[in-house]
């Protein structure tokens, strides 16, 4: 049987094995392809590496806490794991897409179902935040911190 505890470590596992990921695409890929030294600006690792150091310190904190404000014997139903398994599959696809299609076309979409799975109702608030959220990511990554977001297929880029 499937406790809270038991999906909080799930948890914790699951985000330490995308740090050791990123740490190993760091390590091997990106460093074979030249594109993991220099300064930040030039550095193609320092985002990613500095999300998973952010995300490992948050991992820490959970597990020297320790506790949980959930009932931690209370057993978990499937109902329980859908929004979660949801997620994940929506995250999934956006990886998918955003190769295919590009981070313009893939990310409005994604921010929109996230935001309808989280229970936002109104649609003229889930699509202006949705549009107003991925524009002004695509134009932080692209105009001050110049990393070319994927433009798929169509290869649409915003000149900034």
């Amino acid at each position: 049987m499937l406790t809270r505890k038991h999906a909080e470590w799930l948890v914790i596992v699951f985000f330490s094995v995308i740090i050791a990921i990123v740490f190993y695409e760091i390590a091997t890929s990106m460093t074979e392809q030249g594109i993991a030294s220099g300064s930040p600006y030039d550095n193609a690792a320092a985002y990613p590496r500095a999300v998973a150091i952010v995300i490992g310190g948050l991992l820490v904190l959970v597990v020297l806490m320790g506790h949980s404000s959930l009932d931690e014997g209370a057993a978990l139903a499937i109902g329980d794991l859908r929004r979660p398994a949801f997620l994940l599959l929506i995250f999934a696809a956006y990886l998918f897409a955003l190769g295919t299609v590009g981070y313009h076309l893939a990310t409005t979409p994604m921010l929109i179902a996230v935001m309808l799975l989280g229970g936002a109702r109104s649609p003229v608030e889930i699509v202006a935040v949705s549009a107003c959220v991925a524009f002004g990511l695509a134009w932080f990554f692209e105009a001050f911190l110049k990393i070319v977001l994927p433009g798929g297929i169509f290869s649409l880029n915003i000149a900034w």
